[in-house]
């Protein structure tokens, strides 16, 4: 509450310059009131309204209507110009007799194009003086309802009965009215704040959302409500406290600018409020993309209220924003020039999105670069390597990349080659083969289709044993431990078997010796009993078949 008192104070302090400000530059010499221009019929409505020269029949005189009905009109035409903080810059009103809108070329002078294309001067043909025009007479009434509502223009004529002492620019009625328009302010927060709390609270809890919504979410949306809520009370009742024009023209454009940043927030805590909800539908769905397409929709749709957010902003202090954006459109083509990697990146998100070729929590490998997806953005998406380490390849060159999605797999290879030492019987291999085979066999997670063990290669230095096996996992830890076993088995079968697992290894013959024959042995006797040998081996071959 101390924190809040003190900006309180600050704001005031800051808004005495202002107070001061207020009445600067309003009529003061007295016109001539002939109405030949617009200025004269401006500065005659304006000159007799003040409260040292009063007079509402000379203030009604730039009207066509007569009596208390003119004087009505002129009256509420200076009220809804207060209420609005809409200050009349005299030294631009044209004093020209002949004055010519640049637009329709008529003689019609309009004082605020954009915030009352309604209120306008004419110039009468017959007589040849300016008065508000008909159309304006009859749009008064209206617009004074608007800036007025709910029929707060009572209060402009009970409020000034509390007291007329002036100080620092303002009357002590409106010092007390906006005292009591803070307590109020303060007041109303605290109720609808509690009261928007206990319907969304409600609605959070129904049959369709209950359980789905954050509870932190819903306090920080109900104050964000009471806030808008409260300020457009303030906005409405403002204008009958009759500020000083400068004064009111500031503290109604900061309402306005407050106004565009609460809505701004609200869109965004809404969202942020729906998307544990829309975060456990997408968990419903088989695919993940949706999980991780989720967070970019909702990084999207907060560019764009902030953007949408700031255009508006913009308009409310004045800037024309379509001759802003045309401006921005011609320096189009520059931009995309110089943004020409950031446009890369963005097609290769885009990319990402329509083909899918991999999604958050998969094991890739592109390019150089191979490790778990963590994240996929506009620019970039991250990878962490098995040494933990996060790389962010920008989406631009996975477009060029070749990419290995190995969570994709729904098996996992084990190849290996067994080299057996060569003076190991073939009887020995073919019973240490069929044990691999039965190891594979026995093992609860191997695939019993895809497998291959055979006899493959007679190497240089070993006889060798093709052994490649499929396990039912995509997990490559999962993959480590069943190798593990596998490999521990195989070790096991070999001992078991007195199977020598070979070694790269070169045996060195020496063929003959100083004092001794050649150690070559000499096949000529044993040709034929070799060939007779061959025969009766391929017979008993063919027996066995």
């Amino acid at each position: 509450m101390r924190f809040i008192n003190k900006r309180l104070y600050l704001v005031l302090i800051l808004l005495l310059p202002i107070l001061a400000w207020g009445q600067e530059g309003d009529p003061s010499e007295k016109p001539a009131a002939n109405l030949l221009t617009p200025y004269d019929a401006i500065y005659t409505h304006l000159y007799y309204l003040q409260a040292e020269h009063y007079d509402a029949s000379m203030a009604a005189r730039p009207f066509y209507k007569r009596g208390e009905a003119g004087q009505d009109l002129a009256l509420k035409l200076k009220q809804i110009w207060d209420g609005k903080g809409l200050r009349v810059s005299l030294s631009r009103v044209p004093e020209d007799p002949m004055y010519k809108d640049s637009v329709g070329q008529k003689n019609v002078y309009i004082p605020y194009p954009q915030e009352l294309p309604e209120v306008y001067l004419e110039r009468n043909k017959i007589s040849g003086k300016w008065h508000y025009s008909r159309e304006t007479e009859r749009a008064i009434p209206q617009l004074h309802k608007q800036v007025y509502p709910f029929g707060s223009d009572l209060l402009l004529g009970l409020l000034p009965q509390l007291g007329q002492q002036r100080f620092m620019g303002l009357a002590s009625w409106q010092y007390l009215g906006m005292l009591i328009l803070i307590a109020l302010s303060f007041i109303l927060h605290a109720f609808i704040s509690r009261l928007f709390r206990w319907t969304i609270h409600f609605l959070a809890n129904s049959r369709l959302g209950k359980g789905h919504f954050d509870e932190k979410q819903v306090i920080r949306m109900a104050k964000v409500l009471s806030y808008l809520l409260v300020l457009y009370i303030v906005y409405t009742f403002v204008p009958v406290l009759q500020l000083p024009i400068g004064l009111s023209f500031y503290l109604l454009l900061l309402l306005k600018l407050t106004n565009t940043v609460l809505v701004a927030v609200l869109a965004m805590r809404s969202l942020a409020f729906f998307r544990s909800y829309l975060e456990w539908l997408t968990s419903q769905t088989k695919t993940t993309t949706d999980e991780y397409l989720l967070p970019i929709f909702i990084r999207i749709v907060n560019a764009l209220i902030i953007a949408a957010a700031f255009i508006h902003a913009l308009s409310v202090c004045g800037v024309n924003v379509t001759a802003l954006l045309a401006g921005l459109s011609l320096g189009g083509l520059a931009v995309a020039l110089a943004a020409q990697e950031a446009l890369r990146n963005l097609l290769g998100s885009m990319m990402i999105y329509a083909d899918r070729p991999f999604q958050i929590g998969d094991f890739v490998s592109v390019g150089s670069v191979t490790g778990t997806v963590t994240d996929i953005g506009f620019r970039s998406t991250r990878i962490k390597t098995m040494d933990t380490s996060v790389i962010s390849v920008p989406n631009g060159n996975l477009m060029n990349e070749t990419i290995n999605n190995l969570g994709e797999r729904e098996m996992r290879r084990f190849n290996t080659t067994i080299g057996l030492a060569y003076h190991t019987p073939p009887a020995l291999i073919e019973t240490f083969i069929q044990g691999l085979r039965r190891l594979h066999e026995v093992h609860p997670h191997t695939d019993k289709e895809n497998v291959y063990i055979h006899l493959n290669n007679m190497g240089a230095s070993s006889l060798d044993v093709l052994f490649m096996v499929y396990f039912k996992t995509n997990d490559w830890a999962q993959e480590l431990a069943w190798k593990e076993e596998l490999i521990f088995a195989i070790l096991r079968l070999a001992e078991a078997l007195g199977v020598q697992i070979a070694f790269p290894s070169t045996s060195v013959y020496v063929e003959t010796m100083p004092g001794q024959g050649t150690v070559v042995p000499s096949y000529e006797e044993e040709l034929k009993a070799a060939q007779a040998r061959l025969d009766e081996f391929i017979s008993k071959m063919k027996t066995d078949q």
